[in-house]
């Protein structure tokens, strides 16, 4: 294998794939990154640790011969990315199995792994299902995922579910029991028989640096237990997440005693002053209270180790019970009102005393919500 190529689009693309490699060393070619060259595809480069897979290629190369090469993953995309501005040639040297890197009258080796013991991505078979625009997938992970339990021993909990319903309803879904979020869109493929998955948190954070935010469709395809996101010349693969999601219609509450409508932004700021406050040690958890009234909302966040902070808010509008008091985690709070403070002035949260769970939404925008299960708190 021999080609020539810019640094940029050589560093470019190494930094797309180069992720998707196992940084163990229990199965060394699996730290590797498969790179081809070929007059017909280019150069492509491919990296999997049998959990994720990403393969990606460019046509902005010359070949001066065809071929292969696996090389360490991480060992590469370091060296290449610190490479200067100029032409770079790759080239393997079959007496060496070394890949020799030129650039400009300076020059370096990497040692190569034996590609034929590289495993591949199982696209072989894959079956396309649907498709959306990017941005609208973009959205809806950034407005869910955060949700995701970051560790819990039902799997499910610690990824992303996709739920295709009748009529093509996709509606995208996460919660780790304590809070949950939902995001719903209507695809174009009415015909589309119902069906789920669940994606792992990682493969949402690859899938984040993948997408952009034009409205351009990506494709999502299966092979085996493994969902196939396309786009152009990328492709990333991602093992699914085994198991039954719970009824997540059944946690949405339907029915509320309270409706508070606030500013999002003046919410937000008084939050974040709450959060100031270290954790209480009684309760482990950071947690704020709103103590409901007729004319104010007093919000009040105490440690009995550094303080306190009581702040009253007078501009809301509330209908329903009043006088009651509610706790909720701070830090879940505000991971809500950091999506609804950038595109809406007003929100709506929906109660029902201080034990119902708590639904949060944008009045001017239907398609997604939150959930917010409200702590028991000693005061």
């Amino acid at each position: 294998m021999k080609i020539t190529i810019e640094k940029n689009e050589l560093s470019a693309l190494t930094s797309l794939v180069h992720r998707a490699a196992s940084s163990k060393n229990t199965i060394p070619v699996l730290s590797g990154l498969l790179i081809e060259a070929s007059q017909e595809k280019g150069l492509t480069m491919t990296a999997t640790d049998l959990e994720i897979g990403i393969r990606a290629s460019t046509d902005q190369v010359q070949i001066l011969e065809e071929g292969s090469v696996l090389v360490n993953a991480h060992y590469f995309a370091d060296f290449i990315k610190l490479l200067p501005e100029s032409a770079i040639r790759l080239e393997l040297n079959p007496e060496t199995s070394r890949l020799d890197i030129t650039y400009g009258r300076s020059s370096g080796y990497i040692n190569t792994y034996r590609d034929q013991e590289y495993p591949g991505l199982p696209i072989a078979h894959m079956e396309h299902r649907f498709s959306l625009p990017q941005n609208v997938l973009k959205e809806a992970l950034r407005k869910t995922s955060f949700a995701a339990a970051a560790t819990h021993f039902r799997q499910v909990f610690t990824g992303v579910l996709f739920d295709v319903l009748e009529e093509g309803v996709l509606k995208i879904v996460a919660s780790d029991t304590h809070r949950l979020a939902y995001f719903s869109y209507a695809l174009e493929d009415k015909e589309l028989k119902p069906f789920n998955f669940i994606i792992p948190t990682r493969t949402v954070n690859e899938l984040a640096r993948l997408l952009d935010d034009g409205d351009d469709l990506i494709d999502l395809s299966f092979s085996d237990n493994n969902v196939i996101f396309s786009k152009g010349n990328i492709l990333l693969m991602s093992r699914l997440i085994e198991g039954q999601y719970p009824n997540y219609e059944q946690v949405i509450p339907k029915q509320f005693s309270t409706t508070l409508t606030i500013d999002s932004h003046l919410l937000t700021t008084t939050l974040e002053r709450a959060r100031t406050m270290p954790t209480d040690e009684k309760l482990k958890i950071h947690h704020v209270q709103l103590n409901l009234g007729e004319q104010e909302i007093i919000v009040n966040a105490f440690s009995e180790a550094m303080g306190e902070i009581e702040e009253v808010i007078d501009d809301f509008e509330i209908k329903g019970d009043k006088d009651f008091r509610i706790a909720f985690n701070t830090n879940y709070f505000l991971d809500v009102m950091k999506i609804f403070t950038a595109e809406t002035d007003k929100i709506s949260v929906q109660m029902s005393g201080s034990l119902g769970p708590a639904l949060i939404t944008n009045p001017e925008k239907a398609y997604y919500l939150y959930v917010l299960v409200p702590l028991r708190t000693s005061q």
